[in-house]
């Protein structure tokens, strides 16, 4: 069994990081530390509270327990002080800080928007004008073409939609070291995609299945998409810095772009999971397809209204 001195003399260095943590948080606060720091300060927090427990254990009378518990004691209420400060932060994110950012890259959001729109009305078009073309842009099979019938698997098209913009949404971002070439080509060959399965509804059905289609695509589409020209526009703006640098190097430039992408992609990530939710839990509900196409419209505006707050 170890003795006292000894389980002093293993740990002790620990416990006087922690105690001069404690000196510092007493003098400055805790929005005086670094992120680095923080994380180092709730490292020492929970390994001394562990030795704390095992002193109790072991040497219940002994001299460490005293001095572990006030160390302890005093880090406690710091602790959770780091906690709170930790949530407030996340608040400032999604309240103020996201929609800033947003705002900030809105010409390269209206890019990407705009490369993928481009895609979506000219696969549209040509799918439109023989649907035969539909199978030389869409990679998977729903039904089949000249029956004067459509059989759709809507449930199983949507998810594969949902899959692949989840997809081309990291895509997009990653690209951007293509020096945004790799960007435009996702954003505008998914946009095809798109168009190519809405004209090939539109052309071979009936206006039910438009109806059927665009509710089931919309209501989690509306973030999706959003979330997609948000990483679109994260990989152009890198793009961007690789061609044309400004006054900065090139590799400055790149350094700057890419931060605030980082910045941006917290709030991407959020609203992916978003789209996946309404997906899994709103779009299969048995309800009217015209309140789905209502339900879209109502969280495109709470969107643009969340993005333009200041």
């Amino acid at each position: 069994m170890v003795t006292e001195t000894k389980f002093i003399y293993q740990n002790e260095t620990r416990w006087k990081q922690l105690e001069a943590f404690n000196k510092t948080l007493l003098r400055k606060g805790i929005k005086t530390l670094s992120p680095i720091e923080i994380k180092a300060f709730a490292e020492a927090f929970r390994d001394v509270g562990y030795h704390l427990a095992y002193a109790k254990t072991h040497f219940p009378n002994g001299t460490s327990v005293p001095y572990l518990s006030h160390i302890v004691g005093v880090a406690h209420n710091y602790y959770y002080i780091r906690e709170a400060h930790s949530l407030q932060m996340v608040k400032g994110y999604f309240t103020t800080k996201f929609p800033a950012a947003v705002r900030d890259v809105r010409q390269y959001f209206s890019a990407s928007a705009i490369l993928f729109l481009l895609g979506f009305l000219l696969a549209y078009i040509y799918v439109f004008a023989d649907v035969r073309n539909f199978s030389q842009i869409f990679p998977f099979e729903f039904g089949g073409v000249g029956s004067g019938e459509v059989i759709w698997d809507y449930p199983l098209m949507s998810a594969v939609i949902m899959t692949n913009n989840i997809r081309v949404a990291i895509m997009a971002l990653a690209f951007g070291i293509t020096a945004g070439i790799g960007t435009v080509w996702i954003l505008f060959y998914n946009g095809a995609i798109v168009g190519a399965l809405a004209s090939y509804v539109a052309a071979t059905g009936n206006f039910n299945d438009v109806i059927i289609f665009w509710s089931l695509i919309l209501p989690h589409g509306v973030p999706e998409l959003a979330a997609i020209f948000l990483s679109g526009a994260c990989g152009l703006m890198i793009g961007r810095a690789m061609l044309v640098p400004r006054e900065h190097t090139r590799k400055d430039a790149v350094i700057l772009e890419a931060r605030r992408a980082v910045t941006l992609m917290p709030g991407i990530a959020v609203m992916l999971i978003l789209s996946a939710l309404i997906e899994g839990f709103f779009t299969p509900l048995n309800i009217s397809y015209f309140f789905k196409l209502g339900f879209a419209f109502l969280v495109l505006v709470s969107l643009s209204l969340y993005f333009s707050r200041r």
